[in-house]
């Protein structure tokens, strides 16, 4: 232990010795008020929270000592007799010799620049020490909880401005404090004078005034609170406070002005509440209650100035009218919240519970929530017993943007015989009809990544029926965590029609064991009997199947190594007109192989094939060239280079130069290489070869003679366009090709996973995608066809969901990561749009004019998660990773204005009240907090009773049932509330009413789901490639749900209209942009929905027949559904609706006759929620599954699994 210091000693000695001199009378020039630890804080600040030597004591006055002892007059206590010091400062002589020192001890704003100061604590005035000598100037203390007293935020330089910001102190641009107290430059915690070591810059309390003058000789509250409540009533207007428009934010400065006046007066003899109840005591007429205008007049004794409206705001907020107990209204006020809410509030731990009393009001604590959450005061348990059932509303995929053209190895897209277009997008079979149709359908029997997808060229009879020729798909996927790798072979003419049902498309499913992995290869052999699928095991297998029979035919090694070693495989076409033996080639990472098998025989022999004089290389494309005179065919494969070799017999016989290297690209195995000539396709009989480079050219060859020569071509070159403009030099790559005969057009699909389809004279493209991973998607908030999303790429895309196509596409020079629409015109102008970069940038764009940019600013290093404006459109929340969130003001144009600091994490999601004054935020840590928006302080009462225009974050309340058992925080990426059963906010009568209460309409009956004030729906994207789609609130335990999948990677962000008939998500790194149409959820489109959701019920009959051969029924023909013909489905039900439309109307949907024992089939992904079984699992692609249990039923479990037989009971 250390020992005490010289300087200590002394001042330990001087206090003893003026304590004992203070028992029999003072000693000449002795400051009793300026004690060990007193006002300053002394030695450490001991009783830096008592605010001692204030001159504020309201016992009594030293200087009328006739006015302590009067009739009534409390007994002083004995420390009573000590003299005050004088406003000048004490006048006491020091110890030793020399002048009497002046101690300047006033507000710094208050010395004059020829005055000399000099330092010196208080508390030290009766000893001479080495502070006396001290000639610099002590600093500050910093505000409360923080550790810097100035800061000036960085985005203040950007855009320069003469006028203060609102909520921050234009000099010196402090930070808020923690919670709702004022931020004081120079005091202590919580208001308390001398809470600093170093005291306040306001020098030493003045002398006590009499009684007889006591309120108005009152010092002035701590000047941020003045400030604060000042510009708060500027801004809301005097119209605002008659009309009695008063947010919940003014309320609560208007307390903090109540509570730093008590703070300012309190001393060690009388604390703030005993204070404030004798002043209510003063004026009870022994009631116990305050009346609006007493509340004003103790108010006005403490200087703080409350208007009726202000008061009658409190007496509201406390559950008053015209009077108010004020003992109530003490302990509310001075009480903490924490402890309030322990006393005042039951709790519970969890979600409610099967059979359970919902009808609970009070603190819940769940394990996903570090902050406890509450019921709203008006709790309606209906919402309880609405979430514990399975939505009534469903989601159908309508569309799919994107086309995956990034990892793709082999040949992806194709045409089909009926003109269509073939392809995959994550986990989803596409088939795309051509403008002006402009439509897709689905294969949906997919769980997982689809990596490879093969048309079959020829005519097949399976099971009786024909199929004609480039009919049939077939789609393999890597393995999934419920099932091995599996290979789909569906038929590309059916499938969920335009706005209609999900029709059986599946013919059978080739299984294979979870080592098989996936494939990267498939292939139909000319007579299209047999395919080749390569896995992506070490050793690259390669299988033959007899597919129709589902029989393995012969299985051999492909190549060693990581996948993918082998890139793709090709079959000779001309085996059946040309009468060639069969054979196929795989090619691939520095290798081509034959395979070859002789006739009647089952064993396929494999022999590598020699480079010979050329470089060694990645092998990218193959096509076989039609044979010569001796039956033999040369093969041209492309390289990484851009190189086409031409392979005679086994070895490579020449190299010609055809395409530029383009750049280089990272491989799966993390290896930077060329991308290579991955298009080539033979067509015209042979006589034609196309190619297609990474540097986006197309080459028509002539290869009439079987041969292919150096610049010997049968057209001039293809150029592809740069779909960004001029401003970028790359273009994109080509990753697959395609002709079609009888369109002559040639269809690509390219590196930025655009399908665009060209010819010498047309160039239109079908499908925008996006090149990177994509992550936020925001939608207007007036129109509801519009919405953007941000990805990897750096761009920032506009999208019309009714046209089904990209509309803007504009550069941002950094990786964006979230955006959004402000609520309405900025300023009378344009919509403003809202960009947050990886890195912390912050762009803002106009909506209006092509998406120029208007604002920059960048006030983090890190990256923002999320940002929102305002209802009224006066601010912009920014969630940023380094745990801040910033509010910008759109009105002085976009200056940060606050800065709410208190999450000990990544900030991931922010939402706004209706009446734009506070903003709930939720991060990584398992924190949601509050704020108050024009202060950037954290609000510490529970907000139980706001209503938020949108609710995105994954904690709180409403939400707390959307987590499965055993989840973790990073399970779920996403929510979103549909704006049915939520509060909306009228933006154009908030601009002319200063009473935003006003503009706030909560949702009736009408206006909510199921007729249960309150009730809608919720969307949650998660990380196991679903979208969840919930009854909100969501309240329960585990609460059921419905889940649809399509997307194979973690689905970062899922949104709903604003008129909730479409919901659309991004699926992250799958770069897959899914726009889903809600059914049964808006009453306008009832009668719609109710015949879609006919459709499939007739659909699943119609299937039962197909269980034992896995094939849809024959026969089945579709058709217009409804007079606009935008419903489709099997044409029987069109023949049926005229007789149903009775029950349609009643609100009645047909279902399937009562068939006791009845098993149905489910094929390729039908839609099976018809069921009512509580909780079901998915396991298969595009298949709805439940989750969660019902209050009424056992705790059971049903598997659909598509292309098998499932039992399914039916009443």
């Amino acid at each position: 232990m250390g020992t005490m210091g010289d300087s200590t000693k002394r001042r330990m000695a001087a206090a003893m010795a003026d304590a004992r001199a203070g028992l029999g009378g003072t000693r000449s020039g002795f400051n009793p008020g300026a004690s060990v630890g007193g006002y300053a804080g002394g030695m450490g600040g001991t009783f830096g929270k008592a605010a001692r030597g204030l001159g504020l004591d309201p016992v009594g006055s030293p200087a009328n000592p006739a006015a302590n002892e009067g009739a009534g007059a409390p007994p002083r206590p004995a420390s009573a007799g000590r003299v005050r010091p004088s406003s000048a400062g004490p006048s006491a002589k020091p110890l030793g010799d020399g002048p009497i020192q002046k101690y300047h001890l006033d507000a710094p704003s208050q010395r004059s620049p020829a005055t000399e100061v000099r330092k010196a604590r208080p508390a030290s005035a009766g000893a001479k020490n080495v502070w006396n000598d001290m000639t610099r100037e002590l600093p500050k203390a910093p505000p409360h909880a923080l550790s810097s007293g100035k800061v000036r935020p960085k985005s203040a330089t950007v855009a320069k401005t003469t006028k203060p910001l609102f909520g921050v102190d234009a000099m010196e641009y402090k930070l808020v404090g923690q919670g709702l107290e004022a931020n004081r430059a120079g005091g202590g915690a919580r208001g308390a004078a001398g809470g600093s070591s170093f005291g306040s810059p306001a020098g030493p309390p003045q002398a006590r005034p009499t009684s007889a003058n006591y309120s108005s000789a009152l010092p002035s509250r701590p000047a941020d609170s003045v400030n604060a409540l000042q510009e708060l009533r500027e801004v809301e207007g005097q119209e605002g406070l008659v009309d009695g428009g008063l947010t919940e934010a003014h309320l609560m400065i208007l307390e903090d002005a109540i509570r730093d006046a008590l703070r300012m007066r309190r001393s060690v003899y009388e604390g703030s509440k005993e204070m404030l109840l004798r002043l209510f005591k003063a004026v009870d007429d022994g009631s116990g209650d305050v009346s609006l205008e007493e509340f004003c007049a103790v108010c006005a004794q403490l200087g703080v100035s409350v208007s009726i409206p202000e008061a009658q705001g409190l007496f509201r907020r406390n559950g008053y009218e015209a009077v108010m107990p004020y003992q109530r209204f003490a302990h509310a006020l001075l009480t903490q919240p924490a402890r309030q809410m322990a006393e005042d509030l039951p709790s519970r731990k969890g979600a409610f519970q099967a059979g359970a009393n919902a009808n609970f009001s009070g603190k819940i604590l769940y394990k996903q929530c570090r902050k406890p959450v509450y019921t709203p005061t008006d709790w309606d348990p209906r919402l309880a017993d609405r979430s514990a059932e399975l939505p009534l509303a469903r989601l159908v995929l309508e569309f799919v943007y994107g086309y995956e053209g990034k990892e793709n190895t082999a040949q992806n897209l194709f045409y089909t015989s009926e003109g269509k277009v073939v392809y995959y997008s994550a986990g989803v079979g596409v088939v795309y009809q051509r403008p002006p149709v402009h439509h897709q359908y689905f294969f949906l029997g997919h769980n997982d990544d689809i990596t490879a997808v093969a048309l079959c060229p020829a005519s097949i009879d399976y099971n009786g029926k024909q199929f004609p020729a480039k009919t049939i798909v077939a789609t393999g996927q890597v393995t999934s965590t419920e099932t091995g790798a599996y290979i789909c072979v569906w038929d590309s003419r059916t499938g969920s029609q335009p706005d209609g049902p999900a029709a059986a498309s599946e013919i059978t499913r080739i299984q294979f064991d979870k080592d098989a992995r996936g494939f990267c290869a498939l292939a139909f052999s000319p007579s299209g009997t047999r395919l080749v699928a390569v896995a992506m095991d070490n050793y690259h297998t390669v299988y033959v199947y007899d597919w129709r029979k589902n029989r393995e035919l012969c299985a051999g090694r492909g190549q060693m190594g990581d996948p993918p070693q082998v890139y793709g495989v090709e079959w000779n076409p001309y085996e059946i007109t040309h009468s060639v033996p069969p054979a196929f080639i795989t090619f691939g990472r520095k290798h081509i192989k034959m395979w070859t098998c002789s006739e009647g025989s089952v064993n396929w022999a494999v022999k590598p094939m020699s480079f010979g004089r050329q470089d060694m290389q990645n092998v990218t494309s193959v096509q076989w060239l039609p044979p010569r005179g001796s039956n033999e065919c040369l093969v041209v494969a492309g390289t990484a280079d851009g190189q086409l070799y031409i392979f005679k017999g086994n070895a490579a016989v020449k190299a010609i130069a055809a395409h530029r290297p383009g750049f280089k690209v990272v491989q799966s195995d993390g290896q930077p290489a060329f991308s290579g000539v991955r298009g080539l396709r033979v067509i015209k009989d042979g006589t034609i070869l196309l190619s297609g480079g990474a540097d986006g050219t197309i080459l028509r060859w002539d290869t009439s003679d079987g041969n292919l020569q150096e610049s010997r071509f049968a057209a001039p070159p293809i150029q592809l366009k740069n779909p960004f403009g001029l401003s970028d030099k790359s273009v994109p790559a080509i990753r697959s090709l395609d002709y079609s005969p009888d369109l002559d057009r040639i269809l690509v699909g390219t590196s930025n996973c655009d399908v665009l389809e060209v010819s010498d004279t047309t160039d239109e493209v079908f499908m925008d995608g996006h090149p990177g991973d994509v992550y936020f998607i925001a939608f207007h908030p007036n129109k509801p066809n519009i919405f953007a999303t941000v990805s990897d790429s750096g761009h920032i895309r506009l999208w019309d969901a009714a046209l089904r196509q990209m509309t803007h596409c504009a550069p941002l020079g950094w990786v964006p990561r979230a955006v959004t629409f402000s609520n309405g015109p900025i300023m009378g102008g344009p919509y403003h749009v809202a960009v947050g970069g990886l890195k912390g940038q912050l762009k803002i764009l106009d909506e209006g004019a092509n998406l120029r940019p208007l604002h920059e600013a960048r006030d983090s290093r890190e990256g923002i998660a999320d940002l929102k404006y305002s209802p009224n459109n006066r601010f912009l929340a920014v969630a940023e990773f380094d745990t801040n969130i910033d509010i910008y003001s759109v009105e002085k144009g976009y200056q940060r204005i606050s800065r709410c600091t208190g999450h000990s994490s990544t900030v991931r999601s922010v939402d706004w009240s209706t009446d734009s004054s506070i903003v709930m935020s939720t991060s990584n840590d398992y924190e949601i907090l509050f704020w108050n928006a024009k202060t950037g302080k954290q609000i510490t009462l529970p907000q139980r009773d706001v209503e938020y225009q949108t609710y995105t974050g994954t904690l709180g309340f409403p939400v707390m049932g959307i987590w499965p058992d055993n989840s973790s925080l990073d399970d779920i990426n996403s929510v979103c509330r549909s704006a049915r059963g939520g509060p909306t906010f009228d933006i154009e009568l908030a601009n002319q009413s200063k009473d935003p209460a006003a503009c706030v309409d909560l949702a009736g009956e009408e206006d909510s789901a199921d007729g249960v004030p309150g009730g809608g729906y919720l969307t949650v994207a998660d990380d196991y490639s679903t979208i969840r789609l919930f009854s909100f609130p969501v309240v329960w335990d585990d609460a059921p749900y419905k889940a649809f999948r399509g997307h194979s990677s973690h689905v970062m962000c899922v949104r709903f209209t604003c008129d909730d008939r479409l919901v659309v998500s991004a699926g992250g790194h799958d770069r897959g942009i899914y726009q889903w149409r809600t059914c049964l959820m808006n009453g306008e489109d009832l009668e719609k929905d109710k015949l879609v959701m006919a459709a499939w019920v007739h659909a699943l009959t119609e299937r039962r027949d197909g269980e034992d051969c896995l094939e849809p029924k024959p026969g089945v023909e579709w058709a217009p559904l409804d007079p606009d013909g935008k419903v489709y489905g099997p044409k029987a039900v069109a023949e049926q609706m005229a007789q149903q439309q009775a029950a349609l109307a009643s609100g009645s949907i047909p279902g399937t006759p009562a068939t006791p024992s009845r098993r149905m089939s489910f094929i390729g992904g039908l839609p099976a929620e018809m069921t009512t079984t509580p909780k079901a699992t998915f396991a298969g692609g595009g298949m709805v599954s439940f989750s969660g249990r019902s209050p009424n039923a056992p705790d059971e479990e049903k598997v659909f699994t598509p292309g098998r037989a499932t039992d399914v009971d039916h009443d």
